[in-house]
C-alpha cells in the first residue's frame, strides 16, 4: 500500500480489527484503490479471510441468507447455491445490493432463451424500524416450465406465481403491535427486500426489491385479524404480447395469533407479474424477465 497511514500496518491489522468494521459499499471502494487492498478485500487465495468478510456482510443485509430449512438445496444454501457464484458472497454483494434499475427499453441486449426447466432461488427480509432484528426472513425456490408459449389455450396453471410460506419456517418471530392504527404503522415503518438467484445460466443475483423497500398499499381483512402489505416494482417485459412494462406485485399477508395484541407476525409472500392491463404472466415470460432483470438490469448505488 503506497503511502498513507494503512502502508504502516501489518495486513492482519488491517484484515482483522478495520475491515469487519466497514460497510460493504465502503469496501467495493477501497478494494479499487491499490492492488494491495484488492488482494485483501477480494482475494481468496489461501485463506477464507475475504470470503467470511463478505460473507457477514451479506448476512447482516439479508438475514435471510443465514436461516436454515429442510429443503435439499437450501441444508446447506452456500456450497449449493452462494458458492456457485463466481467470487461467492462478494458478487451476491455486488449484485444484489444496488437497486436494478429497467434498462433503455430501446438498447435492451435481449438474455438467451431459458432452458426447459430453470430454477430461481429468493431470499426475503422484512424489518421493521427501530429493530434490530429482522421481523421475518424467509427462503424459497422455483422450478419454473419455459416450454410453452403464451397462448389463450394454455391452462392457467401455468401462469407465474411464487410464494414463502413462513409456517415452514422455525425463526418466526412475534411482536407486539396494536391493532388500531395498524395500516399507517406499517405503511410507514416495514420495510422490504427480495434478491432472485440463479445458479446455472447466469451464475448472478439481483434485487427485485432492494433493501428498505417501503410498501405502497396496506390493507386490513375484513375478519380484522389479518393485515395485507403490498409492495410494487416494475421490470420492462420483452415481449408484444404484454404492455412494456410488468409490475411485480408482492403481498405480505401478517396477522395476530389469538386474540392478544403481542403476538403479531409474518404469514406468508406472494408475488405475481401482470402487465399494466391486469394480464398474468406465463411462466417461460416471467423466467425471461428476471433473466434480464438479472442480466441487462441497471445497478445503482442508493443514496444515503
Amino acid at each position: 500500500m503506497s503511502g498513507g497511514v494503512f502502508s504502516k500496518l501489518d495486513p492482519d491489522i488491517i484484515t482483522f480489527h478495520i475491515l469487519p468494521h466497514l460497510d460493504g459499499k465502503t469496501l467495493i471502494i477501497l478494494s479499487s484503490v491499490s492492488s494491495q487492498f484488492h488482494n485483501l478485500i477480494c482475494s481468496n487465495n489461501n485463506n477464507n479471510n475475504s470470503e467470511n468478510l463478505w460473507r457477514n456482510i451479506c448476512i447482516s443485509t439479508w438475514p435471510s441468507l443465514a436461516i436454515t430449512l429442510a429443503v435439499p438445496d437450501f441444508k446447506n444454501f452456500h456450497s449449493n447455491v452462494i458458492s456457485i457464484l463466481p467470487g461467492g458472497y462478494r458478487t451476491f454483494f455486488s449484485d444484489a445490493f444496488p437497486s436494478i434499475n429497467s434498462p433503455d427499453l430501446n438498447v435492451i441486449n435481449h438474455p438467451p432463451s431459458p432452458p426447459y426447466l430453470i430454477r430461481f432461488y429468493f431470499a426475503s427480509d422484512m424489518f421493521l424500524r427501530g429493530q434490530p432484528q429482522p421481523f421475518a426472513s424467509l427462503r424459497g425456490t422455483q422450478l419454473l416450465h419455459t416450454e410453452y408459449a403464451p397462448h389463450r389455450s394454455v391452462p392457467e396453471c401455468i401462469a407465474f406465481r411464487f410464494g414463502m410460506n413462513h409456517q415452514k419456517h422455525k425463526l418466526k418471530n412475534f411482536i407486539k403491535v396494536k391493532k388500531q392504527g395498524i395500516e399507517e404503522y406499517l405503511k410507514q415503518n416495514l420495510t422490504f427486500s427480495c434478491v432472485v438467484i440463479e445458479t446455472k445460466e447466469t451464475k448472478r443475483a439481483g434485487s427485485l426489491f432492494t433493501p428498505g423497500c417501503k410498501p405502497v398499499e396496506v390493507k386490513r381483512a375484513t375478519s380484522g385479524r389479518v393485515v395485507k402489505v403490498i409492495f410494487e416494482t416494475l421490470l420492462p417485459s420483452l415481449s408484444n404480447f404484454y404492455t412494456q412494462m410488468i409490475k411485480c406485485r408482492t403481498k405480505v399477508y401478517c396477522y395476530w395469533q389469538g386474540d392478544a395484541e403481542d403476538k403479531f407476525c409474518v404469514g406468508c409472500v406472494s408475488s405475481t407479474f401482470k402487465d399494466m392491463n391486469g394480464k398474468r404472466l406465463w411462466e417461460r415470460d416471467a423466467a425471461i424477465i428476471i433473466l434480464n432483470a438479472i442480466i441487462n438490469g441497471e445497478r445503482k448505488n442508493k443514496q444515503n
